[in-house]
């Protein structure tokens, strides 16, 4: 069994006012983008195709957004910040294309442009809360 572990990490409470946070703001984004501006059509035909979205939206975007704050936050060497941006950067749109390509997701007036905006908007959010959260657990003495 292989276990991977981050040597420094942000403190639990962190990371659990994070992954909220990063779950509310992923949630209405695909609200907003697929049934308020219809940019992109969901696949709800097919239970599988709604449930991979449900789990891609819900599960594995947070907890790479997760990972990207911990080792961003936690790191002040800029070759692993820039290494994990760029890595988080591309496994969006790797994990983005692939739900197109499975026909999970169809684009209408959505493409690769507007993507990789919204991407670089999650992720400079992520950090800015990820950064106001570490800053109000050292405060408020959160960390043991």
């Amino acid at each position: 069994m292989v276990q991977v572990s981050l040597s420094k990490k942000l403190p639990l409470s962190v990371n659990l006012l994070l992954f909220m946070a990063i779950d509310v703001i992923l949630t209405n984004k695909l609200t907003i983008s697929a049934f308020n501006l219809n940019l992109f059509k969901i696949n709800t035909n097919s239970i599988p195709h709604f449930l991979s979205m449900i789990l891609h939206n819900d599960f594995t975007v947070t907890f790479v957004l997760l990972t990207f704050a911990n080792v961003f936050l936690t790191t002040s060497k800029s070759s692993i910040r820039w290494g994990i941006s760029i890595y988080t950067f591309l496994f969006q749109i790797f994990i983005g294309a692939t739900l197109r390509w499975n026909h999970v997701l169809t684009n209408k007036d959505w493409n690769f442009v507007m993507e990789s905006v919204m991407i670089v908007i999650v992720m400079t959010y992520t950090l800015l809360l990820g950064r106001l959260f570490q800053r109000m657990a050292s405060k408020e003495g959160w960390i043991r």
